[in-house]
């Protein structure tokens, strides 16, 4: 269950009951659809959340999150959603393709981060500050798939899925704009 210093969160049966304080309900921009996922959000006090994410987001083949400092992020379908637990508010960031991944700083040693979450989607990487702050985004770096390796010297390096499948070619970007290199 990836944990932050004061919640817990973790993806639940869709179909399965349990105890919550607060609902949240997220999707892409067409309205309604079954619920394709859920999200348990859990504070050091015992309250909970649940996060109905429904189909209007894309299909969910790929799916991950991350809570850092009280700021949730969600990945699935097309979409990357950030809800700030302190005051509810969400953001909705549709994605080039699909969702990928997100990383920490500490997934890919980064000894001084200026950020609190990368993702990727099928061509683009978006950059996040501590406050869940949308801080760069860059695309295009791939057609079919990013992934990110390490980060030397202020830079970040990934690569990018280019010919499918296998057709990866490396990029470098700033990490502090997200221009490339």
């Amino acid at each position: 269950m990836p944990t932050s210093s004061n919640m817990e969160i973790d993806f639940k049966d869709k179909s399965e009951n349990w105890q919550y304080d607060k609902l949240i309900t997220i999707g892409g921009e067409k309205e309604g659809g079954e619920i394709v996922a859920s999200i348990a959000i859990t504070d050091q006090k015992g309250f909970g959340t649940r996060v109905n994410v429904l189909a209007s987001a894309g299909n969910p083949c790929s799916q991950d999150l991350r809570c850092v400092d009280g700021v949730v992020y969600i990945g699935c379908g097309a979409y990357l959603f950030v809800i700030d637990t302190r005051d509810q508010a969400i953001a909705r960031y549709l994605l080039d393709g699909y969702f990928g991944k997100m990383y920490e700083a500490s997934d890919i040693d980064d000894p001084d981060p200026k950020f609190s979450i990368l993702a990727t989607s099928a061509s683009e990487v978006l950059a996040f500050s501590k406050t869940g702050e949308l801080l760069w985004k860059q695309s295009p770096l791939g057609v079919d798939g990013i992934v990110l390796h390490r980060i030397s010297d202020g830079h970040l390096i990934g690569s990018g899925e280019w010919d499918p499948p296998g057709g990866w070619l490396k990029f470098v970007l700033n990490l502090a704009s997200g221009a490339l290199i």
